[in-house]
């Protein structure tokens, strides 16, 4: 492994990796820092000299001229958006920072011991009757029966409804799936539709779709894998700031829906398949690879090209930041990390790219944020303050 490693550590140096090469690169560094592996170098000497050319790569990356933004107002860039300069700049803080800084103190082993850590699998199941079950406490199997569905805990990360022969009742039951700030979890509803929940989201959903159609409320953000039903088409409700709602109606296919109510747009992401977007009288049919915006304050929706692999990051373990505003990424480490964001000064024509570990401790990602230049950090208990 560490042989490997090298090699794709001296293309990525010398300019020959491929996206493939580059993508094990990173995620071999992203699974470095949560175990702490070995840097591949034999000696010293080899160890001095990575450093020093991987200083050299990040400068010349840093230096490299960036495209002008296409978005009024986002003036400012400090990284380009491509994934791999975080990585740089994360190896290269590797190499660096044991040299210059010495050993913590035992005042900040103690306030690093106080960290805040990232998300986990916590979720909040409410039943048709009002009771709620706090899932990281419930066991493993059957947690109630609902109408005509078992509820199943089939491990920490995951509830799963079956059908139970033989009860032969009519009556729609409903449940909701919900996820505090620094939650996440994964719900496989009754016709096999597998939906991802992230932090502060919830979804209203019956226990079996015993009607023509399979209707789903949903706030915040999920991603979706639609079982297959063409004799039932599969809607998801979103609920905006006006006495409207958005619908995503679909008959089987993988698409992300973030609708977060602090966040300006609704913003539907194919994947695959088809879906059509509907809000007030504009119906959008999209296609892979095609995101439908929808405009909260203006009540009008349009279709772009989509970033798929931004728009899934959290649900595959990452940050990926295109550019984003400060302000647009700091929401997301606040839901994820379940902190108070404030700010100090104007920041808001600071942008951000690059991707990053969800499972770092929020110290490591304000480290490698401020790393950008862009901005800094204070964080007293769980309150960040963000400072040009």
């Amino acid at each position: 492994m560490k042989d490997n490693i090298s090699q794709l550590i001296e293309k990525y140096l010398d300019g020959t990796i491929t996206p493939a090469e580059e993508k094990t690169l990173m995620d071999w560094y992203q699974h470095r820092n949560q175990t702490d592996a070995e840097w591949p170098s034999d000696t010293v000497d080899e160890e001095e000299t990575v450093r020093l050319r991987m200083l050299m790569r990040l400068h010349q990356q840093m230096e490299a001229p960036v495209a002008a933004p296409k978005t009024p107002g986002r003036i400012l860039y400090y990284l380009s958006a491509a994934a791999s300069v975080i990585v740089i700049l994360g190896i290269a803080a590797y190499f660096i920072y044991p040299r210059l800084h010495p050993a913590p103190k035992p005042a900040a082993i103690a306030q690093a011991t106080n960290d805040i850590g990232p998300g986990s699998n916590k979720a909040i199941l409410t039943l048709d009757n009002g009771d709620k079950v706090v899932l990281e406490d419930a066991k493993n199997g059957v947690i109630s029966q609902q109408g005509n569905a078992a509820v199943n805990k089939t491990d920490s990360a995951n509830l799963l409804y079956n059908n139970v022969a033989g009860q032969g009742t009519t009556a729609v039951v409903y449940n909701t799936i919900s996820t505090p700030y620094g939650g996440q979890y994964q719900v496989t509803l009754q016709d096999g539709t597998k939906v991802w929940l992230n932090a502060g989201s919830s979804l209203r959903f019956p226990t079996t779709f015993p009607g023509s159609e399979r209707q789903v409320q949903l706030s915040g953000e999920a991603y979706f894998e639609v079982a297959k039903d063409k004799t039932k088409p599969f809607l998801v409700t979103v609920n905006t700031t006006t006495d409207r709602s958005m619908t995503v109606q679909v008959l089987g296919t993988h698409f992300n829906i973030n609708a977060y109510p602090d966040e300006q747009h609704h913003i539907t992401t194919l994947l695959e398949g088809s879906v059509k977007v509907n809000y007030d009288h504009t119906n959008l049919l999209l296609v892979p690879g095609k995101e439908a915006i929808l405009h909260k304050i203006s009540g009008k929706m349009d279709i772009k090209e989509a970033d798929t692999e931004e728009a899934v990051a959290w649900k595959n373990g990452y940050f990926l930041f295109n550019n984003d505003k400060i302000e647009n990424v700091m929401r997301q480490i606040s839901r994820w990390y379940n902190v108070e964001v404030t700010y100090q000064g104007d920041v808001s024509k600071k942008a951000i790219g690059g991707s990053l570990s969800r499972y770092k401790n929020v110290s490591e990602i304000l480290r490698m944020l401020e790393l950008t230049g862009a901005v800094h950090f204070k964080t007293e208990g769980r309150r960040i303050t963000v400072m040009p």
